[in-house]
This record gives structure tokens, sequence and C-alpha cells, in this order.
């Protein structure tokens, strides 16, 4: 108690050696991360793969595939920067992709069924009214 009695009795000095005992620490604290090496830890763009992963990305498939020229024409879309590449936007895609596909996919099928059936539906052959009599 007679320690916990001497610390409130001087408060401006107690605070004071505090921020300086703080400080001395944060300075030897960064000059030891300073001088070490950094590699990267877990999941950094430093971080090395196990050897066998690294010599598989290193074997790519440009000029090989049958559909060569597919991927080559979607790269230089810029589809997958734009709209695949983040999640948010690639929800977004796919849910304003999905609701317009739809709609095209619906009418679509709507004018097949028009062309197969032309003549025999009820659009197709309007009513004509009877020519009104003379005699009113």
């Amino acid at each position: 108690q007679g320690q916990s009695l001497e610390v409130f009795s001087r408060p401006a000095e107690a605070p004071a050696a505090a921020a300086a005992m703080a400080f001395r620490a944060s300075l030897s604290l960064r000059a030891s991360m300073r001088s070490k090496v950094r590699r990267g830890g877990f999941g950094s763009p430093r971080d090395h793969e196990p050897h066998w992963i690294e010599n598989w990305n290193k074997d790519h498939r440009a000029g090989k595939d049958s559909l060569d020229w597919f991927f080559r024409a979607f790269n230089s879309t810029g589809i997958y920067e734009v709209f695949l590449k983040s999640s948010p936007r690639f929800y977004g895609f796919m849910i304003c992709g999905g609701m317009v596909g739809g709609y095209y996919w619906s009418r679509s099928w709507d004018h097949m069924w028009d062309y197969i059936n032309q003549g025999k539906l009820y659009r197709h052959n309007p009513y004509v009214y009877p020519p009104a009599d003379e005699d009113e």
C-alpha cells in the first residue's frame, strides 16, 4: 500500500518516466526491425511456394493449346481485369449478366416460337369486324 500511495503522491513524474521508457523501447524495437532481412511471411508476395509448384507454374501452356486463339482473344478484351478480378465486381457481373442474359434468352425462344407457329397464333390473326349494316 505504501508504494501505491507514493505513486499517487507524485503524479507528474510517473507518466513522464513511463513515456521515456516507452520511447526508448520503441527506438530499440524499430532499430531491431530494420536490421532483420525481410523475406516476407505467409501469404506475402515474397513468400515462396515449394519448388515443385514453382516449376509447375513455369510450365505455361501459351501457344500449345488448341484453344490458344480463344485465350488470346479473351485476354485481349480485358473482361477479367475489369469484371472478374474483384469479388464484388464479379458478383455484380454475374447477377446483372444473369438478368440481361436471361431476358434475351427468353426473348430468343419467343421469337423462335413465333417463327415456327407463324399464322397459327391469336396475335397473328387479328379479328376483323364485319361491315356495318347500312339499314340503320
